[in-house]
């Protein structure tokens, strides 16, 4: 297995993750589910059994992330047809930042990938409407004293994004390259959106590092040559395995045949990282 350079000398190497990562890792992004695992899928996502309130995974997350929860309701939004919640997205997410620290050597760790949830950018987006109280707030999410770490020190920051809370896309700020991309399966386009969190991430070098950084050293891309949906639904989906696939350094080789092992993947990772037992 190749040997990986430390997380916190990434700014200083220019470290990039998809040069370093083996296929092992890729490998596993694919992993068969034992028959043990189908078992407890299957009882988690199936509608006729136990009270759809009922919490089935719950863990307290890193990268200040905090506790989230998972109830069977949620779970169900896992089943072939139907739209993943913010609920089910953001557990996701959680677990994808703890792996990332665990790679990097534990909870203190630099992370090379910083995540946000799901209700980062619809805050962001409505911050001219915000008291002044709130925009404070919110320019404290990302502090080292609320994650642990400093997000500009990380590589990439990745964005899920609700749109119109009917679509998912996603968002990746490339911190060393200077570069925004925008991924979405049904090659859509968000420049509003871009050019904002833009602004936003230039004002965070300003606020935390004191730099005076303008928006054209910035440039926006969006990528076509994506895997794409190929029906109205699979949106959420697709959006955290691009995540994934990017946060781990693989390329994106998976496509539509592919989505029926993610959802039961997806909702397996919940069920053993969430540490409930499915009654």
């Amino acid at each position: 297995m190749a040997l990986m350079p430390s997380c916190a000398s990434l700014l200083d190497a220019l470290w990039i993750r998809d040069s370093t990562t083996t296929e092992g890792e890729c490998a596993k992004l694919t992993e068969g589910l034992t028959r043990e695992q189908m078992v407890h899928v299957n009882r988690a996502k199936d509608v006729t059994l136990g009270d759809e309130a009922e919490v089935i995974a719950s863990r307290t997350f890193t990268a200040g992330l905090g506790l989230l929860r998972v109830t069977r309701k949620d779970m169900r939004t896992m089943n072939a047809g139907k739209w993943l919640n913010d609920e089910m997205v953001n557990f996701t997410i959680g677990i994808m930042a703890d792996r990332e620290l665990a790679r990097c050597g534990g909870a203190s760790a630099q992370p090379r990938v910083h995540f946000c949830n799901t209700f980062f950018v619809d805050k962001l987006r409505a911050v001219d409407k915000l008291r002044a109280v709130d925009k404070e707030e919110l320019y404290r999410w990302y502090t080292k004293g609320n994650l642990g770490y400093d997000m500009l020190n990380c590589h990439k920051v990745i964005m899920p994004v609700h749109q119109n809370d009917s679509h998912w896309t996603l968002v990746v700020m490339d911190l060393v390259d200077k570069k925004v991309y925008y991924y979405d399966s049904l090659l859509g386009n968000d420049s509003e959106l871009t050019g904002q969190l833009v602004s936003w991430i230039v004002k965070e070098y300003e606020n935390k590092r004191k730099v005076n950084m303008e928006e054209n050293v910035w440039t926006i891309e969006v990528p076509k040559d994506i895997p794409q949906q190929m029906n109205g639904y699979d949106c959420g989906v697709f959006m955290c395995k691009y995540a994934d696939y990017i946060a781990t350094g693989c390329p994106l080789s998976f496509n539509q045949s592919n989505i029926e092992y993610f959802r039961l993947r997806i909702t397996s990772d919940a069920l053993v990282q969430g540490k409930e037992p499915v009654n």
